[in-house]
């Protein structure tokens, strides 16, 4: 096993532990020993909705993502928060990382999917 396929394996067990939620699409590429793709879309018994998207690559033997998309929003179908790397905001700090809030656009580093899992959580926490 290659260390995208143990990435793969890592976050299949973390999605796998996540109570109250379904996974409406769970989609892993793996395209070479060195590249994959990552596409989840996990839906809560509210409705709330976490979509992951990544494509990463293998560098010097660590993982880097060529790119990402970390979307959460509410049982209302309204933004919470969304993490990308998408190049379309060169004013922020940490460009081209970045992250969306309701009204806002702040800089930020990339999370790890384990920081990205417990923000829902705490988030649902804190609003049930």
């Amino acid at each position: 096993m290659n260390i995208v396929e143990e990435y793969f394996d890592r976050v299949r067990q973390l999605f796998e532990n996540i109570a109250d939620a379904q996974a409406e699409r769970y989609e892993e590429h793996l395209l070479s020993a060195m590249r994959g793709n990552l596409r989840i879309r996990l839906r809560f018994s509210d409705n709330a909705l976490l979509e992951i998207s990544e494509a990463i690559v293998l560098v010097s033997g660590e993982l880097h993502w060529l790119s990402y998309r970390y979307h959460y929003q509410d049982s209302s179908a309204g933004l919470v928060f969304r993490y990308d790397n998408t190049p379309h905001h060169p004013e922020i700090a940490t460009h081209p990382d970045h992250k969306h809030s309701r009204d806002q656009i702040l800089a930020c580093v990339h999370p790890s999917i384990e920081q990205l899992l417990e923000e829902v959580r705490t988030f649902r926490e804190r609003i049930s």
